[in-house]
């Protein structure tokens, strides 16, 4: 019977771990008009959802404690001035708040980030004082349930609060989650912590080619840079052969040129693998040249096609090479953004990393330590534990 009690607590963790994090699908808020109105009747359905399979007092501690851990990222983004949407619960997936914005840096997220954990042990230490003052095993179990959550949520493996903190720091502190996760998986075998291992390994791996996605941005940026220049010097070829009488012939070897040139470089096109580093100049080459076909294929369709047609029709272009210079512009500020951001995102000082490792591991310690408090109080209220959940 204790058998059985142990085997239930357990697959009940691993049930309150598997709704958390599938709680932490922000996607899910595309589907949803939220408001406050929102939170409050999905709260009440995730926990009639909960009462069914674990019983109404477990199901009301689990949405006590998913409420107030998501309220510390929304204290956060507020500190912050991030527009958040209002909390949803979403039975058996859990609660989540949708950031409508991205943070501008590293340290916002992981600012952010820690608000979830740390909200997260305000929010069973009252459990704490009550259990001293009539020993009621229930607060017991909510100081374990709400201690365990939030120390297994600052794990260093991304997409997890605990990831998106050490982030700032390194990306290496990610790959030691990574394996530590892989060890216990190995030895002990779960869907969800799999599944935590191959979001976490996909968001390493995209940290960890970090340097070729920004040659790659770089490489654009250039490339507009210079079709900028470029663009000058034949629309002013254009503007001397707009009086002639064969402009619209002129004009056809202008697209003809364009098409040809988009040719080549199609032929050019190098596809000689997929794999990571050891094919990555030619995948740079590749890049290259297919940003070049589109800039061609830009300077056909904003510029060259509706040039002709307005002569065609004997009207006035206006102010069509302006809009096609801002065209250019618009897009070479967009890179430059994305470059500025893939640049600096992940930077910044010694003092604040130190600040954040600090904070980070007082955390997880008070955690852990009431995680430990906690699982000895279980133990010790088998029983009493077992009937809760019942109720």
């Amino acid at each position: 019977m204790a058998e059985k009690t142990k085997q239930g607590t357990s697959l009940g963790i691993l049930g309150v771990i598997g709704l958390f994090l599938l709680g932490k699908a922000k996607w899910l808020f595309a589907l949803l008009k939220i408001g406050k109105l929102t939170t409050l009747i999905s709260m009440f359905v995730t926990v009639g959802a909960y009462a069914l399979v674990y019983g109404w007092k477990f199901a009301v501690v689990l949405v006590y404690l998913l409420f107030i851990h998501e309220m510390g990222h929304l204290v956060a983004m507020k500190y912050k001035k991030i527009p958040a949407s209002p909390a949803i619960f979403i039975p058996f997936l859990g609660a989540a708040i949708s950031m409508k914005k991205p943070p501008k840096n590293a340290r916002d997220e992981a600012f952010i980030a820690y608000g979830g954990p740390l909200f997260g042990l305000l929010s069973f230490l009252p459990a704490v004082y009550l259990y001293h003052v009539n020993g009621d095993p229930f607060w017991g179990m909510v100081i374990f349930i709400g201690a365990f959550l939030n120390l297994f949520n600052l794990f260093p493996i991304s997409p997890l609060d605990g990831g998106r903190i050490v982030g700032l720091l390194s990306p290496k502190l990610w790959l030691l989650g990574l394996a530590g996760l892989l060890a216990y998986v190995v030895i002990s075998p779960s869907p969800i912590l799999i599944l935590i291992l191959l979001f976490g390994f996909f968001n390493w791996w995209e940290r960890f080619r970090e340097e070729f996605h920004l040659q790659k941005t770089e490489q654009q940026h250039a490339l507009f840079a210079i079709e900028q220049e470029e663009a000058q010097m034949w629309m002013r070829e254009l503007q001397e052969y707009r009086g002639q009488t064969n402009f619209i012939y002129i004009l056809d070897q202008y697209i003809d040129q364009a098409s040809r040139e988009q040719e080549t470089l199609q032929r050019q096109m190098a596809n000689k693998g997929w794999l990571p580093f050891v094919n990555d100049h030619h995948k740079l080459q590749d890049a290259e040249r297919k940003q070049k076909i589109d800039l061609l294929q830009m300077r056909k369709q904003y510029l060259l096609v509706p040039l002709k047609l307005y002569v065609e029709r004997g009207e006035e272009e206006g102010d069509l090479f302006h809009h096609y210079e801002s065209v250019l512009e618009e897009k070479k500020q967009e890179l430059a953004e994305t470059l500025s951001h893939r640049k600096h995102y992940y930077v910044a000082s010694k003092k604040t990393k130190l600040i954040v490792l600090v904070l980070y591991v007082a955390l997880a310690a008070v955690l852990s330590y009431f995680t430990l408090y906690g699982h000895d109080l279980m133990e010790q209220h088998k029983d009493s534990i077992s009937s809760i959940r019942s109720q």
